[in-house]
């Protein structure tokens, strides 16, 4: 992989307080959110993470996607946290919601990232996805206190939850 990161942008419809990244088929049982899933804002399964986007009803928003050698904070985060995520099948890696779906267009390869995902408020509200290669285990967990119940450092669960 190349030292400079590449970028991609996509301005997606979000809706049903979910926003997606997967590299597999669509799966019934991996979109399902238990309680603890609904407390944390995520569902991680292997090369399928559904994120919760906070605000209420549908509306569009820019995700911006990027892959890079090394992981930089974005100063207007108001929730940022770490997951690992498999690509399991590149050929379908898409990013989406209920109302509508992009190909993710970065050059990932088979392998695991660490998946950095930042909600971002300047005068709009922005998504952030970083995808860092990952060199060791990495454990999924906050990395900033929010207002929504995150605590830097705060695990978090796997699976249905």
């Amino acid at each position: 992989m190349k030292k400079t990161s590449v970028t991609q942008e996509v301005d997606l419809a979000i809706s049903h307080h979910q926003i997606q990244v997967r590299s597999r088929d669509f799966d019934e049982d991996l979109c399902q959110w238990g309680e603890q899933n609904v407390e944390q804002g995520a569902v991680i399964h292997p090369g399928y993470i559904t994120f919760d986007p906070i605000p209420d009803d549908a509306f569009g928003a820019w995700v911006k996607l990027t892959l890079c050698e090394k992981f930089e904070e974005d100063p207007l985060a108001q929730r940022r946290m770490v997951v690992p995520f498999d690509v399991i099948e590149p050929e379908k890696l898409e990013l989406l919601s209920v109302p509508m779906s992009a190909m993710i267009e970065l050059p990932l390869e088979l392998r695991r990232y660490a998946l950095y995902y930042e909600i971002c408020e300047d005068e709009e509200v922005y998504y952030r996805m970083t995808f860092v290669p990952e060199h060791e285990p990495l454990q999924a967990m906050y990395l900033m206190d929010d207002d929504w119940g995150g605590e830097a450092g705060k695990p978090l669960r796997e699976g249905r939850c």
